[in-house]
């Protein structure tokens, strides 16, 4: 079957990890380099930090992973995710949160979102969604997958 993306099939080497805390990026380092020995990850505590520094001025990546941004994401989806693409060569993106917010899963298609990953996912599920974005894949992880669809969390009237 072909992949429903039109990103490349290929696994993401150069990868950006925004999230306030620096344990993260250091925990998926070492998880997406047993996957690909050539992935590199580079850290950024908040959106408005990576998008302005200088230190990532003329660098492109695969992916981009970040938490929901702030209380109320879904209404800045589209800005937020439209603005990392543009200012990093059209990467993946991964939402890695704890935040359930089913406007996420209903405009992933439409704001360019590739992954959407509950944080306290197991680590045999982040190697999933690693592996599915390598096909060029998207992907909703087990926990937001089952509040919106098997519990109906996400329909609106």
């Amino acid at each position: 079957m072909t992949p429903v993306s039109n990103q490349k099939a290929t696994p993401p080497d150069r990868i950006l990890v925004i999230d306030d805390l620096p344990l993260i990026p250091l925990a998926f380092q070492e998880l997406f380099r047993e996957l690909n020995p050539s992935a590199t990850v580079e850290y950024s505590e908040n959106i408005f930090t990576a998008l302005s520094a200088k230190a990532y001025a003329n660098m492109s990546f695969d992916l981009v992973i970040t938490d929901s941004f702030q209380d109320h994401f879904s209404k800045n989806l589209e800005q937020a995710a439209s603005e990392l693409k543009k200012r990093f060569g059209q990467p993946l993106i991964m939402i890695y949160t704890s935040a359930y917010d089913p406007t996420i899963i209903e405009k992933m298609a439409s704001t360019g979102i590739d992954a959407y990953v509950h944080k306290y996912e197991s680590i045999e599920e982040i190697r999933k969604t690693y592996t599915e974005l390598s096909k060029g894949a998207t992907y909703i992880s087990g926990i937001f997958h089952t509040l919106y669809y098997e519990y109906g969390q996400g329909v609106r009237k």
